[in-house]
């Protein structure tokens, strides 16, 4: 071209400062270096990070700068070495590049790259320069696209060529927007055909999501917005129900919780609210459900919740460009766009020339359109926000291991004397007394308790810091023992049977049941989280008073009464005495690692906490072939169980002068693969998510913090691919694989032995719990 390697002036829209209206100005545009592309912008559109960047919310931004990344242009020169697009091309810059070179380039599971602003802000081209001046100043690029000039400059790996019958006034919004909600709903939710999907904010990109979610089969799609004129474009665009949360007095997850029975199965919010990133997420069913992180907060934003609603099963995301490799993907969008896979036109609510980019974002900013652009140059939309009430939920308790043992018995017209240790008011020992346990109604089962251990979920709702404790009660829910009587229609286990008792019963019936990507049971919930059976009343009696139950389990009593749906029937040839830990304990931690991080061969791993489930994640990480195990404890006395366990390396951070997340990062050359919180520390919770690797690093709360503690992040950890979940009973279903793990102990495939430090005779129960405080044993077993 005539303009090749030359300076080209141009217009340009120009930020020179904070909360300050671009400027339409005269721009020098100096010709592409080695390895950059000039493209001569056709159209770009508006988007809210744009908006950030004006206001001054947006990190790692410059002034003054050419702002827009929303573009799309025609190839006007090249620099030395480019060799992926020529002179003529059409093309769409990359705001997100893809360099193909990197860590996160080359896996397969990220769509980061180390080139991003947030790894490297991209005021600056490469070389550390500008190719923008005006009025004799040098003028800083925004994210090396700066799609708000007429002419721009970027490195090769941050341009996409494209399909030359794509009309860019159209496809241009394919640079951010739309791959974002799409890419949530398809790539970072992968939401399955029948599902049922919520979406905050009915912007372009909320929009997007829309499409998302009906281009992949969602049944029920909800769409949430405090704007009703957006409604009519969503149920156009695929959703089934729009909602205002200015319509309802009771905060907006609780609406979606009981429109859709038990939460949604995907939510995404795409809106950048923090109130509104808590309620998205508490309106997900509370074990299944997902919940993405497509809209970006303003920088310094911090997201505090409840550990408990990951901690019951949720997944929490973040996704960045929709979990797209760009310059791979790119093209193919805009091939299914031209092939009207999708129809991302209807986005586009406005056009308007660049001399009036300040009415753009006046539109924006009203809501009163999706996407705004320009023409000849810059082209955009825009997206409106709504902001949500959030609350917490009832938390689910999950447990953590300890001891108990057994005395003499006397039965009556059904009734059996025993002793048990009850609670009589938070705060005080444990006292041993006879109690009258009632002979089990229909599908309930008599358990004559063994053995048990005391865990820290018997140790919190002793403190009297569990919100559903209620006294006097019998406590215990880690035991085993041999089934004494059954109740009428009780047809799994008869008399004699060697049994687990299940604080996570397994109905086999109910909608969680069914579901294969859950192992939580509703059938019981309410009566167990009140202390009572099914039937809303209690088996136990002292001195003429009700005593409850708990969790479903009571294992701190001689005998117990339980649900039929609340047991598993195991090898008889299973000492009891140690197979009692797989009742909570050890399956936990087992399992947060099996199941519900799926760790895999080769992969590194943290795990913050090594108590008996901190030893059960390591040896479930072991067992799933991860090359490097990280024990992280202020106890070093715990250091050589936890190498016997399977830890590679143990470290602890009083050891170190800066934060234990910035050294495991420094450690594995970005962050681990895995890791787990097995302590119950909201802080350490933050840390171990801040420890995971950028773009694919998961980070699985295992440990149960105290009621009403929050856990807090900067949104960006989230947004740009870590993943933080929670587990329930390491993500087993109860009853079918209790006997599945009893059975790998015995086959010597899992240890239990290892995990047992001291057995004490029953008396000695509160003996027990001193141990666990002063954290002198791993688990003590009592035997009845």
């Amino acid at each position: 071209m005539a303009t090749s390697g030359k300076v080209i002036r141009c217009r340009a829209a120009v930020a020179w400062a904070v909360g300050k209206p671009l400027s339409v100005e005269e721009v020098e545009v100096s010709p592409p270096k080695a390895g950059e592309v000039r493209v001569k912008i056709v159209a770009t559109g508006i988007c809210r990070t744009d908006d950030h960047v004006l206001e001054g919310c947006f990190p790692n931004v410059v002034f003054p700068v050419i702002p827009g990344h929303e573009g799309a242009g025609i190839v006007e020169s090249v620099g030395e070495g480019v060799t992926s697009v020529k002179p003529g091309d059409k093309v769409i810059p990359l705001c997100l590049p893809q360099c193909g070179g990197c860590s996160f380039c080359l896996n397969p599971e990220s769509n980061y790259c180390l080139k991003s602003h947030v790894s490297e802000p991209q005021n600056l081209l490469p070389d550390k320069t500008s190719r923008f001046t005006c009025k004799g100043k040098q003028i800083h690029h925004f994210l090396w696209v700066s799609t708000f000039a007429e002419y721009t400059v970027m490195p090769e790996y941050a341009v996409a060529k494209i399909d030359a019958a794509a009309p860019l006034d159209k496809v241009c919004l394919l640079g951010c927007g739309f791959p974002t909600g799409y890419g949530a709903a398809i790539n970072t939710a992968k939401v399955k055909p029948g599902s049922t999907c919520a979406i905050f904010g009915l912007g372009g990109v909320g929009l997007s999501v829309v499409m998302g979610c009906k281009a992949a089969g969602a049944s029920r799609i909800i769409a949430i917005d405090i704007n009703k004129d957006k409604f009519a474009k969503a149920k156009e665009l695929g959703a089934t129900d729009c909602i205002s949360p200015h319509d309802f007095k009771k905060p907006i997850q609780e609406v979606l919780t009981e429109m859709t029975g038990h939460g949604v199965d995907y939510s995404f919010e795409a809106i950048g609210h923090v109130d509104t990133l808590t309620a998205a997420l508490a309106s997900c069913n509370m074990n299944t459900g997902v919940c993405v992180m497509v809209g970006v907060p303003a920088s310094g934003s911090v997201i505090s919740i409840d550990p408990m609603l990951l901690l019951s099963g949720r997944t929490w995301k973040g996704t960045l460009l929709g979990g797209w490799k760009m310059r791979d993907c790119i093209p193919t969008l805009v091939s299914s766009y031209l092939e009207k896979k999708f129809n991302s036109d209807v986005l586009i609510s406005h056009t308007l020339p660049i001399a009036k980019v300040n009415e753009g974002f006046e539109l924006l900013r009203a809501g009163k359109s999706i996407r705004c652009e320009r023409a000849p140059a810059p082209e955009r939309r825009v997206a409106a926000r709504s902001a949500h009430a959030r609350r917490r939920e009832r938390r689910y308790p999950l447990p953590v291991p300890f001891p108990f043992r057994r005395p003499a018995v006397a039965m009556a017209s059904g009734v059996i004397k025993c002793k048990a240790a009850v609670a009589w008011e938070a705060g005080k020992p444990l006292s041993l007394e006879e109690v009258e346990v009632a002979p089990p109604k229909a599908h309930e089962v008599r358990i004559k308790i063994v053995a048990t251990a005391v865990c820290h979920t018997d140790a919190y709702t002793l403190s009297g810091a569990d919100p559903e404790g209620c006294f006097p009660v019998i406590l215990g829910h880690e035991g085993a023992g041999i089934v004494e009587s059954v109740g009428e229609g009780v047809t799994k286990v008869k008399p004699g049977d060697t049994v687990i008792p299940l604080y996570i019963p397994q109905c086999g019936e109910c909608k969680f049941c069914k579901n294969p990507k859950t192992n939580l049971c509703q059938k019981i919930r309410i009566t167990q989280g009140k202390g009572l059976m099914p039937d809303g009343t209690s088996r136990f009696t002292c001195k003429g008073k009700q005593i409850y139950h708990f969790m479903g389990t009571s294992t701190f009593s001689e005998y117990t009464v339980v649900a039929d749906i609340s047991i598993a029937k195991i090898d008889a040839a299973a000492p009891l005495d140690k197979v009692c830990l797989l009742g909570c304990g050890i399956s936990t931690g087992y399992g947060a690692a099996v199941n519900t991080a799926k760790v895999e061969p080769g992969s590194t791993c943290a795990v913050f906490g090594l108590g008996g489930v901190g030893l059960a994640v390591i040896m479930g990480c072991k067992i799933a072939g991860a090359s490097r195990i990280i024990g992280i404890d202020l106890n070093k006395d715990k250091y050589a169980k936890a190498k016997e366990f399977g830890a590679t390396e143990c470290i602890s951070p009083q050891d170190f002068k800066k934060p234990i997340q910035e050294v495991l990062v420094e450690m594995t050359d970005g962050g681990v693969d895995y890791s787990f919180e097995c302590i119950g520390n909201v802080g350490v919770m933050r840390a171990a998510l801040e420890a995971c690797h950028k773009g694919w690093g998961v980070s699985v709360i295992v440990g149960v913090a105290a009621a009403g503690q929050e856990i807090a992040t900067r949104p960006f950890q989230l947004v740009t691919g870590r993943t933080w979940k929670g587990t329930a009973f390491g993500g087993w279903k109860s009853v079918d694989n209790v006997p599945k793990l009893v059975t790998d102990y015995l086959s010597k495939k899992i240890k239990v032995d290892e995990f047992v430090t001291h057995t004490l005779p029953f008396d000695k129960i509160n003996e027990a719990f001193e141990l666990m405080h002063t954290g002198k044993s791993i688990r003590t077993v009592l035997k009845l």
